[in-house]
């Protein structure tokens, strides 16, 4: 939910009882709009974190921290200048608006203190962070405003800063004494607006949801005019504004997280009835923490996804195209046969041919009832014409056997790039993607066959491969030891990446266990390497999907755990889930029946030369089950 007045009233005081007197040690700006203080307290360490994204403007305490550019940008390094060591004496909220304000002590080279003061101003589009020394006077903003942008306020460096006009509502305690005195504390402009619109217009600090609230506990519809309110109806008004009024003023806090299909979707300072399913927060940074970090976690789950389909359906453009083209050269070259018919009839026949023709007919052959035109070639000899039939026919041939070999390995590399856009989209979790972007770095994955940076750092460095010149042994040694730290470099992050994800585990009916690959190659280790030839092996029917495993442990399977193996493996095949250019994410409330095969592992064999994941399996049966996983939850290996 947007942040509101009320809520920017109740974090400020929650920022100030924690941050008053602490002292700036660290600033960092990761992204365009996210400024993170690191402070130190008596007793604690603390991250602050100012953002001005128009799309969620917020600050908080928060135990998350992003990646730390190499080069700051340039508004980060101005707060360095002025606050790295600056001590933070009060944070503020000017009259329940949507503003804090950080008031810091800084000390110059001089060793003179002043007073500057750091504004976050959270009010959607018009979202800013805004640096004003002790003179009221802009040094810096993060987003600048001109007189083009706006001609109203402008936002600009050496100008004084004025604050955002005033609404005109009432104050939550002016609204309190009028609502303690019998009265509704509406404004006479909005008597005749209905009752939701009327309040908001009115009240200063409250939102849409908070006016909405106010309706639901009345139980009154928002849409009804306030005008049209008998007695009765204002004096529920008056109470269920009562106790909202006085948490306000009295800053009793209560902050709420708002579930919606079991995900922290909003937050509130306050409790809000009609908000859905709540839960409590110790304090409202960790409200705020609870669902920006979650949307963070989802934001960056769908980014990585995209990303690594933009890789993946790249090379899958690429080897589509080459496979077309080897299937345009098997085409072309059908009447391979004719072309060497037309040779041998000019040979044959060359004797019929004379200066200037550009056509040859002759009785076919080998149906001489019937006759043939052969286009010749002007300039040359009958028999160089003869002998250019030949040669064309020589090529057509020699360029479909070429199609003919290639079009198979094409093949499989689409199939395999087709399984890993499959992966992809069924990725449910950070370690799915973790493991295909691993495959995709160890398969070589990409549209271009180009060096790498690395491997033409490997050629330079190669002893021996110099054209000219002599390296010194120290430069030699030097190179050598190099080399030995990016094998050791590669071979660590290569295990804290095996170790980063595991292969998901199940268990199901009977106690079963069931094993399913995240990526191609985790497939392959768990079908040749961790399966006994006893366990059954799942895959949907025709169509790219994850390996699974059902483990026998000597015993026989119910038919249950069987349907829940196999149900597994629906859910991670193509079928189900699919990714739509709409939301960028898999559709959850998409319901499918899948063919899911199964076999013992024993039926399982790998191609030879072909790509992780790509099997051929025999004697199996064939099941019609949903999609689903298992009601308990999955378990690391």
């Amino acid at each position: 939910m947007p942040l509101d007045g009320i809520s920017s009233h109740f974090l400020a005081s929650e920022l100030h009882t924690r941050l008053a007197g602490a002292r700036i040690d660290k600033i960092y700006q990761p992204s365009r709009f996210e400024v993170f203080f690191l402070v130190r307290t008596n007793s604690e360490n603390l991250r602050v974190l100012l953002c001005c994204d128009p799309q969620d403007p917020r600050v908080q305490i928060t135990a998350n921290m992003r990646e730390n550019p190499q080069m700051p940008p340039n508004f980060c390094m101005l707060l360095r200048k002025h606050l790295q060591g600056a001590r933070i004496l009060s944070v503020e909220c000017p009259s329940y608006e949507r503003i804090i304000i950080f008031n810091i002590s800084t000390t110059d080279e001089l060793h003179d203190t002043s007073t500057k003061r750091l504004i976050i101003e959270m009010m959607g589009r018009y979202s800013n962070i805004i640096f004003l020394n002790s003179e009221n006077r802009i040094i810096d903003a993060l987003v600048h405003v001109d007189s083009s942008t706006s001609r109203i306020r402008e936002i600009m460096p050496a100008r004084i800063y004025e604050a955002p006009p005033s609404q005109g509502k009432i104050t939550p305690d002016d609204a309190l004494s009028i609502v303690m005195s019998g009265k509704c504390p509406i404004l006479d402009t909005s008597l005749s607006r209905p009752l939701s619109k009327a309040l908001l217009d009115s009240l200063l600090g409250f939102s849409p949801l908070m006016v909405n609230d106010i309706c639901y506990r009345a139980h009154l519809d928002i849409r009804q005019g306030f005008s049209s309110l008998s007695d009765d109806e204002k004096k529920r008004i008056i109470e269920a504004l009562k106790p909202t009024l006085q948490d306000i003023t009295s800053l009793t806090a209560h902050p709420t997280v708002y579930y919606i299909d079991g995900e922290p979707k909003d937050w509130h300072a306050l409790c809000l009835e009609d908000g859905g399913i709540t839960k409590k927060a110790s304090t409202i940074s960790d409200a705020i923490d609870m669902v920006s970090g979650y949307r963070d976690k989802r934001l960056h789950f769908e980014g990585k996804r995209r990303q690594l389909r933009a890789i993946v359906s790249a090379a899958l453009e690429h080897a589509s195209k080459k496979l077309s083209i080897h299937q345009d050269d098997i085409h072309d070259t059908e009447n391979a046969g004719q072309i060497k018919e037309k040779g041998e009839l000019l040979l044959a026949y060359q004797y019929l041919i004379h200066q200037g023709d550009t056509m040859l007919t002759i009785p076919d052959y080998p149906d001489f009832g019937l006759s043939v035109e052969i286009p010749l070639e002007p300039g040359m000899t009958p028999s160089e014409q003869g002998q250019l039939y030949l040669k064309r026919y020589r090529k057509a041939t020699s360029r479909r056997e070429s199609a003919l070999r290639f079009i198979e390995e094409e093949q499989g590399e689409v199939d395999y790039l087709h399984s890993l856009l499959q992966a992809i989209d069924a990725a449910t979790e950070t370690d799915d993607l973790t493991a295909i972007s691993d495959e995709i770095s160890e398969e070589k994955v990409s549209s271009s066959n180009r060096k790498t940076p690395k491997a033409q750092e490997n050629a330079v460095y190669h002893p021996g491969k110099a054209k000219s010149g002599k390296a010194s042994s120290r430069a030699l040694r030097q190179a050598a030891q190099a080399a030995r730290q990016r094998q050791k470099k590669d071979k660590n992050s290569k295990k804290s990446s095996e170790a980063a994800y595991s292969i998901r585990k199940y268990r199901v009916d009977s106690g079963f266990e069931v094993l399913s690959g995240r990526n191609n190659i985790q497939n392959d280790q768990l079908t040749f390497q961790i399966a006994e030839k006893d366990d059954l092996w799942f895959h949907a029917k025709n169509m790219p999907g994850t390996h699974v495993i059902l483990k026998s442990n000597g015993r026989t399977p119910t038919d249950k755990a069987i349907v829940d193996a196999a149900s597994i493996a629906a859910y991670y095949s193509k079928s189900n889930k699919p990714y739509t250019s709409e939301n960028n994410s898999a559709d959850s409330s998409y319901e499918v029946r899948v063919e899911i095969d199964y076999c013992p592992v024993s039926h399982v064999k790998k191609i030879p030369k072909a790509k992780p994941g790509m099997v051929i399996y025999e004697g199996y049966n064939t099941l019609l089950v949903n999609a689903a996983l298992p009601n308990s939850s999955e378990t690391k290996l």
